[in-house]
């Protein structure tokens, strides 16, 4: 009988028996399955890596675009100060992006009068004499003021005659707890720029570098013999009323070289404290705090508050809750105290009566010595070597040679707008002032013990 089926349809019904692979197949793709995890594993884990390093990097890359604050790690690499040369000619006061502390590096305060000169702009806020001729002037301008660095310094050896730019710390003006406005040299090594941040120069301000080691602001700071005090201060003012709604207050000190910073015992409380509150002599220091006299030696040692003699007179700006205005000036063994209504000066055309004190018994006990009719409020004084005792006023400038008889010292011209808010006698003779301008350039200074003061442009 013939077969009708298809070949074909018969093969494709059949059972198909597979092939084997060939020897080793299997082993190869259970090689590739691992290496396939593997590879997998390790992109994960460089994945997560760079995450971490971003994170980690964010914050410092953040903390350098915050609007009016300069970063913690720029520093001016191409010049001396604000508006300096640069070896190639240029002007150059960018500050570049370092990871080392921001500072300035420039000419040493031995080498003032012979450099580059200071900005133009330069206004002056405070001064500090080395010796009789030899001082460093701190005040605001230059290019750096692109950058919100504006702080920039001058040195003079001729006492003001010639100015030359030296290096300044990487900051601003005053603005809350940032930027300085005061400036102190012990000698010709160490300084200190402050008010109310704090910066510290070991060589003469070639170079400056924060130190933030005091709490708070920095009110106030002297330095004698080999030591320095500031005094630090929790307060809520902003600009250049820093020094304004202060709660407490504490007193430190340290060898001048090592800032190394210790609290001095007996001098901390609540309560108000302003610029030119410490007072230093060569070997008594002065505080004047919360209407209080603190007291104590310059070497390391505790201070105290002066109590007041039983039955001995007590200045009105010394009682408790007073308004009046308070400022102290040493001299030897005495301390003057000069006191002034509080609220004087601003539109009233009657003399203010400002009343000096002396003490010969740090603060225990004070007699009046006089009453000088003084438009305007007191904002600082000072007693030369020889006695005189200048008063800086915001109507202009005073002295007394016996702090009893007062007479109105000649300003060579028109007294400036607004008074001024510094003065101090370096010697019998020397003395320099600060108009309380700081837009006209320029600081004032005597060679006549007081009498006279001639003004002189930074520049």
């Amino acid at each position: 009988m013939t077969d009708h089926r298809d070949p074909i349809e018969a093969w494709l019904s059949a059972d198909v028996e597979l092939l084997p692979p060939r020897p080793g197949t299997f082993e190869r793709v259970r090689r590739r399955a691992r290496r396939r995890k593997a590879i997998r594993t390790l992109s994960a884990a460089g994945g997560a890596a760079v995450i971490v390093a971003a994170v980690v990097t964010l914050p410092q890359v953040a903390g350098s675009l915050w609007p009016g604050q300069p970063s913690a790690n720029k520093v001016n690499s191409a010049t001396a100060s604000p508006g300096t040369k640069s070896a190639g000619g240029s002007r150059n006061a960018s500050p570049t992006s370092t990871v080392s502390a921001p500072h300035r590096q420039g000419q040493p305060l031995s080498s003032a009068s012979s450099g580059p000169q200071p900005p133009v702009s330069f206004e002056p806020t405070s001064v500090s004499f080395v010796g009789p001729r030899t001082g460093a002037v701190l005040g605001q301008g230059g290019k750096a003021c692109a950058r919100g660095l504006c702080t920039a310094i001058a040195g003079t050896r001729d006492f003001g005659s010639n100015w030359s730019a030296m290096a300044a710390p990487a900051t601003g003006a005053p603005n809350g707890s940032s930027g300085v406005s005061q400036i102190r040299f012990l000698n010709l090594r160490d300084g200190w720029a402050y008010g109310p941040a704090l910066y510290v120069t070991h060589d003469g301000g070639a170079t400056w570098r924060p130190d933030s080691a005091l709490p708070g602001r920095v009110i106030d700071l002297g330095a004698v013999g080999d030591r320095v005090f500031a005094l630090s201060a929790s307060c809520a003012g902003q600009g250049r009323a820093f020094a304004s709604g202060c709660t407490n207050f504490a007193l430190y000190s340290a060898p001048a070289g090592s800032d190394r910073w210790q609290p001095v015992i007996g001098a901390s409380g609540q309560g108000a404290v302003m610029p030119g509150s410490l007072q230093l002599t060569a070997s008594t220091g002065y505080l004047l705090a919360d209407h209080r006299i603190y007291s104590g030696p310059v070497t390391p040692g505790s201070w105290h508050a002066a109590t007041g003699a039983p039955g001995a007179v007590q200045p009105p700006c010394l009682r408790p809750a007073s308004q009046d205005l308070a400022l102290i000036a040493p001299s030897g063994s005495n301390l003057y105290l000069a006191c002034s209504p509080a609220g004087v000066g601003a539109p009233e055309p009657a003399p203010a009566r400002l009343t000096l004190y002396l003490s010969a018994d740090a603060g225990q006990s004070w007699q009046p010595r006089g009453t000088v009719r003084a438009r305007g409020s007191a904002t600082s004084v000072a007693v030369s070597s020889a006695g005189v005792v200048v008063l800086a006023t915001t109507s202009g400038l005073w002295w007394s040679p016996d702090a009893s008889t007062w007479q109105r010292a000649s300003l060579g011209g028109t007294s400036p707008a607004g008074g001024f808010g510094f003065v101090d006698m370096t010697n019998a003779q020397l003395g320099v002032a600060v108009p309380a301008d700081w837009a006209l350039h320029e600081v004032f200074t005597t060679q006549d013990g007081g009498m006279t003061w001639q003004p002189h442009v930074i520049q």
